[in-house]
């Protein structure tokens, strides 16, 4: 009985190991495009809000955030950059990065984002690296690929704080 349970914890482990590489893996190739401008275009006759984005959790001032965001399950959950509404960088001074996304409608959104720490504009895909990840609503390390339902908010105020801690 002890060594099936000692083979269950060996296949959990290897299993959040893998899950883990694969959502690194997946965040990486996501935040390793260059980085677009911080805002975006307002709708004709939309309301819009301003982000004011807190990034926290970071071992060091070393390099750069990274960040995404995205206004549909179909695209955050493809991970494909290109669909992405806005992305940019942020530098860290204390161990805190601070932003602002400017223009974004009113509307359901989610935030991938990485610590760049050798600010080569590629992310470490290891999720054991200093270069850590984060996601909006998110409150532990990320072993698997982020689930839009888990990671949406919503943006129905001119001022929007929003903090995301890098595990």
């Amino acid at each position: 009985m002890g060594m099936t349970t000692m083979q269950g914890s060996a296949r959990t482990s290897t299993a959040k190991v893998f899950h883990g590489l694969l959502a690194a893996t997946v965040i990486g190739h996501l935040l390793a495009t260059p980085a677009l401008a911080q805002t975006q275009q307002a709708p004709a006759g939309g309301q819009t809000a301003t982000i004011a984005l807190t990034v926290n959790g970071m071992k060091s001032d070393d390099g750069v955030i990274l960040w995404t965001m995205y206004n549909s399950k179909s695209s955050f959950e493809a991970f494909d950059p290109a669909t992405a509404v806005a992305k940019g960088k942020c530098e860290i001074k204390q161990r805190v990065c601070t932003t602002t996304i400017e223009n974004v409608p009113f509307g359901e959104y989610a935030i991938l984002l990485a610590h760049d720490v050798n600010n080569d504009g590629e992310i470490n895909r290891n999720p054991l690296s200093d270069e850590l990840k984060g996601v909006s609503n998110y409150t532990s390390k990320l072993w698997w690929k982020p689930n839009w339902d888990d990671a949406k908010f919503t943006v129905n105020a001119a001022e929007m704080p929003l903090t995301i801690t890098v595990y």
